[in-house]
């Protein structure tokens, strides 16, 4: 940016999120300092940042913002592993996502971030059925009637003792 005034100032709250070197959160910083908010900062946070020379690389904080490192880690667990890559990243091979193209992903997803970045709320997929761990209640009706059946069960299991 200029050196002009920015439109204001406001302070990154990160909440309960651990605030280690590198985190996402620092990510996130820099998009809105480089979209134009104020929001005081140290680079040293930041990937990319070397401690030695004192500089901060962009090229790295790219490679990562862009997916990177996961497609370095795919290609890893590709020659190294294969069965675990299929585990890890079975979405991705459904999708038809490989390692070459998880930067271009992530450049489209910035693309229709851009053209529509209002959200909007998804509906429910009906296709997914919720785990009940726990019982359904019971309405009075149902419990009376279930009382009344372990009665006549007690009840003829004295019968049969008597008998």
């Amino acid at each position: 940016m200029g050196g002009g005034h920015r439109p204001f100032r406001c302070f990154l709250d990160v909440g309960l999120t651990r605030t280690t070197t590198g985190n996402r959160v620092f990510a996130v910083m820099k998009g809105a300092v480089d979209g134009g908010l104020e929001v005081p900062h140290n680079m040293k946070r930041l990937i990319g940042y070397d401690s030695d020379s004192q500089q901060h690389s962009p090229e790295t904080l790219r490679h990562y913002l862009y997916g990177g490192h996961v497609a370095d880690y795919m290609k890893h667990l590709m020659e190294e592993d294969e069965e675990k890559y299929k585990t890890h990243f079975a979405r991705f091979i459904k999708e038809g996502v490989t390692a070459d193209g998880l930067e271009q992903m992530y450049k489209d997803a910035h693309a229709k971030i851009r053209e529509d970045p209002s959200f909007t709320k998804k509906a429910p997929r009906e296709d997914i059925k919720k785990k009940r761990w726990n019982r359904k209640k019971l309405t009075l009706k149902q419990r009376r009637d279930r009382v009344r059946q372990k009665k006549e069960a007690y009840l003829r299991k004295l019968q049969q003792e008597a008998a």
